[in-house]
C-alpha cells in the first residue's frame, strides 16, 4: 500500500495482533487481492535499523504470500527488536501472527510457503 489515505484506513477500521517483533493491522479491502504495507517509527531505532526492519518484513510478507488470504490490507509494524532478528525468526512472527489473525489461507502449509535449498539453487 502506498498512499496515505489507504493507510490511514487500515489504522482506523483494522483489528491488530501483536508479537514481540512485529504488529499485524488488517481489515478487508473488498478488492480480489490483498495489499501489504510496511511501517518503523523511529523507537526501532535510527536510518539504517528502520530500513532493515522494512526490508525484513517485506521479504517476509514476499515469502509468506501465499498464505494471505485475497481481499486483505495488511500493514506490518516493526517493533524495537526487529532489526537485531534474523530472517527466519521474522517468517515465523508473521506466520504466527497470520495464524492467529485467521488471515492464513487454510490449503497452505509451512513447506509450500518457503523454497527449499535445491529449489533456490535451481
Amino acid at each position: 500500500m502506498r498512499r496515505t489515505g489507504d493507510v490511514q484506513r487500515v489504522y482506523a477500521e483494522g483489528q491488530s495482533w501483536s508479537h514481540p517483533l512485529l504488529v499485524l493491522v488488517a481489515r478487508p479491502n473488498g478488492r480480489d487481492f490483498s495489499r501489504v504495507g510496511v511501517a518503523a517509527s523511529r523507537s526501532v531505532g535510527g536510518a539504517v535499523a528502520r530500513n532493515r526492519a522494512k526490508r525484513l518484513m517485506r521479504e517476509a510478507a514476499r515469502h509468506l504470500h501465499p498464505w494471505f488470504g485475497s481481499a486483505w490490507d495488511v500493514m506490518l509494524i516493526a517493533r524495537a527488536g526487529l532489526p537485531e532478528a534474523k530472517e527466519p525468526q521474522v517468517e515465523e512472527a508473521l506466520e504466527s501472527l497470520l495464524r492467529r489473525a485467521k488471515l492464513a489461507a487454510e490449503q497452505c502449509d509451512r513447506t509450500a510457503a518457503t523454497p527449499t535449498v535445491e529449489e533456490k539453487k535451481g
